[in-house]
């Protein structure tokens, strides 16, 4: 699962938008973004093999700390603990606090659709998957409608913004279709690489938040 985890940052904006989307965006690839630094530490491994399955060459076979279902959950309660201490809006807290670890918990979620059994329930122990990755074409249609229906969540509440989300999910698409073309041949690269991407793409969602300069309704109106 690579642009489908952004819809969870689209669906926790709309639900809960005290939030800027450019935080849900960090918080959905949280455990990615940790892994990418992991690797290239070499805490956790991955070995590139191509066709290892239809969508990619990725196998993941030691992720502990970041993928692992008991690990989510730490990552999920740490940031809805570390919202809940910072946000200033006693009336907001809770929602806020709940939505954020939603989306850091929403990783492993969709994960568990499209990995083959890579995911350890309990840090390295007991693998899952369901393997969708292997079904080329169905993983691709599953990332672009999962974005697509984030981006649709969010139309009616976003005013003058309207055209800045669709071209950022346009190029979020166009980024879900090359990454099957384009892959990187070596581990370090891939965390490189989505790293870059993920930086890229956080500058996305604050330049779709921005207020346009000929628009007097802030975002969200």
């Amino acid at each position: 699962m690579f642009i489908g985890h952004y819809s969870a940052a689209f669906a926790a904006r709309r639900a809960a938008p005290a939030v800027s989307l450019p935080a849900y965006f960090i918080a959905c690839q949280l455990a990615d973004l940790c892994w990418s630094v992991l690797v290239l530490l070499g805490v956790e491994k991955l070995r590139v093999i191509p066709g290892f399955t239809a969508s990619n060459g990725l196998d993941l076979y030691f992720m502990p700390y970041t993928h692992s279902l008991a690990a989510a959950i730490i990552w999920s309660l740490g940031a809805a603990l570390l919202f809940w201490l910072f946000t200033p809006s006693l009336a907001a807290r809770l929602r806020t606090a709940a939505v954020v670890g939603m989306s850091v918990g929403s990783h492993w979620l969709l994960d568990l659709l499209v990995h083959v059994p890579d995911l350890p329930l309990w840090f390295d122990d007991v693998k899952v998957g369901l393997g969708w990755w292997n079904y080329r074409a169905f993983a691709l249609l599953l990332e672009l409608a999962l974005l697509w229906a984030g981006v649709l969540l969010c139309l009616g509440r976003i005013a003058a913004n309207r055209a800045r989300y669709l071209v950022l999910a346009t190029l979020m698409s166009a980024i879900q279709v090359s990454s099957l073309i384009l892959q990187p041949a070596q581990a370090e690269m891939v965390a490189l690489e989505l790293l870059a991407t993920h930086a890229a793409l956080v500058g996305g969602a604050w330049w779709a938040c921005k207020r346009p300069a000929t628009s007097a309704l802030p975002e969200g109106a």
